[in-house]
């Protein structure tokens, strides 16, 4: 386009301009390769003009990006040029996860409806993905949301898992806000764009939020983000990666007074007492979230190990089965099925599923080493 603000097409963003007084801004998530955004398909779909962009390094929207400006306020501005060259008077962000928070840096400033889902709000949350992934050395200009999204003129829409601790209380941190219309998903983790998108019900959703609609509550919408549910769910998961069983089992407990059908409540609680050595109770508590949420693959893990720890090793070795080949947890599944077989002898099985198992997690030492042991025992013989 002539005289256009920047370019059209660029490795960190693609602008797609349309006779529309609208413009809708697309945030992708982390890890996204130059060239390659997230919510493509959704910026060609719909009638609006679009922009798609990524963030290039794992920075959360925090700084710069190339080819739209130096710093975050000038990339703001490259928005916002944008817009008047398309003559846009409306405009609208949208973004999952580090996109999410991406979404809100850039469409407060703009004035712009937002809707985000699983972002971290605050980004020093213990456990979260910012920590995990964020670029080293770097350190974000805004470390909280909140007292920007406190001065926002227009709605917010903001969707969290409840079965995701770090992003739940994300949620909540800005839950009490005027234009904040948040909202958990029960028995959703992370993945809440994802699970939408199974459901068929991401596109209409984002027609509705173009179509400045005001968008109801979900049908699996919980009570994630009552009383104080999110900030206890939060310190149990926190005491939980700091390995304080016995904080995270009784802050755990103390979420569930407030929210007893918490999946993730109830499996922190559970695996607590496990690691306490508390093995009935743990049983309990993590029959209990799968029974809650059988997708939720960490709490069938801790109950088949509960169930081994009571002795009830065929109830174990069929629980482990049955998640075996789950790509995140089938490692550790499949190296529990090769003790207990390694324990009764069936040196066969234990091998296979070893195998299996250092096939799956590779760079677990503790896997190749059994395996190797196992494989030196059968030279040997």
């Amino acid at each position: 386009m002539p005289d256009s603000p920047t370019p059209l097409d660029h490795p960190r963003f693609r602008v797609f301009p349309r006779k529309s007084e609208k413009l809708a801004i697309f945030f992708s998530g982390s890890n996204t390769a130059d060239h390659s955004f997230e919510w493509l398909d959704t910026a060609l779909r719909i009638d609006a003009s679009a922009i798609v962009v990524s963030n290039g390094p794992n920075q959360w929207y925090q700084a710069g990006i190339d080819g739209l400006g130096g710093d975050r306020t000038e990339v703001t501005r490259s928005f916002r040029q944008w817009a008047k060259h398309l003559d846009a008077q409306s405009l609208y962000t949208v973004g999952a996860a580090m996109g999410g928070t991406g979404a809100f840096l850039h469409g407060v400033p703009l004035g712009a409806r937002v809707l985000a889902f699983s972002c971290e709000t605050q980004m020093d949350l213990v456990g979260g993905n910012v920590q995990r992934l964020m670029e080293k050395g770097f350190t974000p200009p805004v470390p909280d949301l909140r007292p920007m999204v406190e001065k926002a003129r227009a709605p917010i829409f903001l969707y969290a898992g409840e079965s995701d601790p770090v992003d739940l209380y994300s949620a909540f941190n800005l839950a009490d806000l005027p234009n904040v219309f948040a909202d958990s998903l029960r028995r959703v983790q992370h993945g809440v764009v994802s699970y939408l998108h199974r459901k068929g019900r991401l596109a209409p959703m984002i027609d509705a939020f173009l179509d400045n609609q005001h968008l109801p509550r979900m049908p699996e919408g919980g009570w994630g983000l009552d009383e104080q549910f999110a900030e206890t769910l939060y310190d149990a998961h926190r005491a939980d990666i700091e390995r304080r069983w016995g904080d995270s089992a009784r802050l755990a407990k103390r979420a569930m007074n407030y929210y007893p059908r918490s999946d993730y409540a109830n499996y922190l609680h559970g695996k607590g007492m496990l690691h306490l050595g508390k093995f009935s109770h743990a049983e309990t508590a993590l029959a209990a979230a799968v029974a809650l949420n059988s997708g939720l693959t960490p709490a069938r893990l801790q109950l088949a190990r509960a169930i081994e720890r009571m002795g009830r090793l065929d109830e174990a070795v069929a629980a482990y089965t049955q998640i075996a080949d789950h790509p995140i947890i089938g490692g550790r599944a499949n190296f529990a099925l090769g003790q207990i077989h390694s324990r009764r002898g069936d040196l066969t099985s234990a091998f296979a599923c070893f195998r299996r198992a250092v096939e799956m997690d590779p760079q677990r030492a503790n896997f190749r080493a059994k395996l190797q042991e196992l494989e030196g025992g059968e030279a040997a013989a």
